[in-house]
């Protein structure tokens, strides 16, 4: 898989110093922003035993592995969530550490979404070994914010004695999650994040996804590879029920029991998303003013000045909701409680 364009200055710049980069990374950037990928390349590039000044040569024997996702000195530790949305050599990768008590997974009702303390101690245990191919071990573990308690201490050993030849590689959208041992042990890499227009143009001329499309769902707060995976019918139709429900819940045509009832069916991270994207949309267009936006502003700017407060403590809640483990708090819950503050128009009553 290609380099992301936005990452492709960063990527030249990490050939040109491979020889010293450093043992533990925590390479940081926006979801839907290609982090997963780039994180395999510099895997790739730390592992390549080619004897050219090109590196990864996409010719030798490791750097075909890798492509083929079946490296044996590559270790990567994810989540059944990350893996539903990576490429499939990442997830030939990562099938190594999975939950392998099948009857244990078979009574799981939802999809795993952390990074449990047995994975960090066999991937440890197979790291101790001496490497299959060259001199180089890779440990990439994503989203590292996913870490558990106690896969975080489990993983701080490794970082403070590293096994000779090995490169752990972090990657987080909110390193804040991490535990302060964990991110001191690590040099971070704050990855580009491409602008809004970068996205647009790559979507429709690389993709051929609609122009409206893209601008809405940019727009909304979605990196490029977010609205790749959300360019079908079916989340399309989704999506426009969404911003019919949220157009309705601020005019005061629809009541906020009621849009958090029929929305909550569809996807709840995406809604708060879209909420939060559309709070800050409205309290910029108060202040800087945009009459040919692309994608119109549902919160008016009378709106964004009436209830700035809330607004800004709607903005904040959310930030912090999306940054939290997931299933930590009732998402339908929160969802309603949330409806309930951008219920302006019965606001304005209570206020009178």
């Amino acid at each position: 898989m290609a380099i992301s364009p936005w990452h492709q200055a960063l990527w030249h710049s990490l050939q040109e110093r491979r020889q010293v980069i450093p043992s533990s990374t925590l390479l940081v950037g926006r979801p839907g922003t290609d982090l997963p990928n780039l994180g395999l390349e510099l895997a790739g590039l730390l592992l390549c035993d080619a004897e050219s000044s090109v590196k990864p040569c996409a010719s030798c024997r490791s750097c075909q592995m890798s492509a083929r996702g079946v490296h044996p000195d590559l270790h990567v530790i994810s989540t059944e969530e990350a893996e539903g949305i990576c490429d499939r050599s990442f997830r030939n990768q990562s099938m190594r550490y999975d939950d392998t008590d099948s009857t244990k997974r078979e009574r799981r009702t939802t999809v795993r979404s952390i990074i449990t303390v047995d994975q960090i101690r066999a991937v440890t245990e197979s790291l101790n070994k001496s490497a299959g191919l060259g001199s180089s071990k890779v440990c990439l573990i994503y989203p590292a914010d996913a870490l558990n308690l106690n896969a975080a201490n489990a993983l701080l050993k490794s970082l403070e004695e590293p096994t000779a030849g090995s490169y752990y590689l972090l990657l987080s959208s909110f390193p804040g999650n991490l535990p302060p041992t964990i991110r001191s042990r690590c040099s971070r890499l704050d990855l580009n994040n491409p602008s809004n227009d970068e996205s647009i143009e790559w979507l429709t001329t690389e993709h051929n996804v609609d122009l409206e499309v893209a601008q809405q769902l940019i727009a909304h707060g979605l990196g490029p590879y977010e609205v790749l995976q959300m360019n079908t019918r079916e989340d399309i139709v989704a999506y426009q029920v969404l911003i019919d429900g949220l157009t309705g819940l601020i005019s005061g045509n629809v009541n906020a029991g009621t849009f958090a009832r029929e929305i909550g069916i569809y996807d709840r991270v995406l809604t708060l998303k879209v909420i939060q994207s559309e709070i800050y949309r409205g309290l910029r267009e108060s202040v800087l003013p945009r009459h040919s936006a692309d994608v119109p502003v549902l919160i008016t700017s009378n709106l964004a000045l009436e209830f700035r407060e809330v607004l800004f403590s709607v903005y904040y809640a959310i930030g912090k909701f999306l940054s939290w483990p997931k299933k930590s708090v009732d998402e339908q819950l929160f969802l309603e409680h949330i409806a309930h503050k951008l219920a302006f128009t019965h606001n304005r009553v209570l206020n009178n």
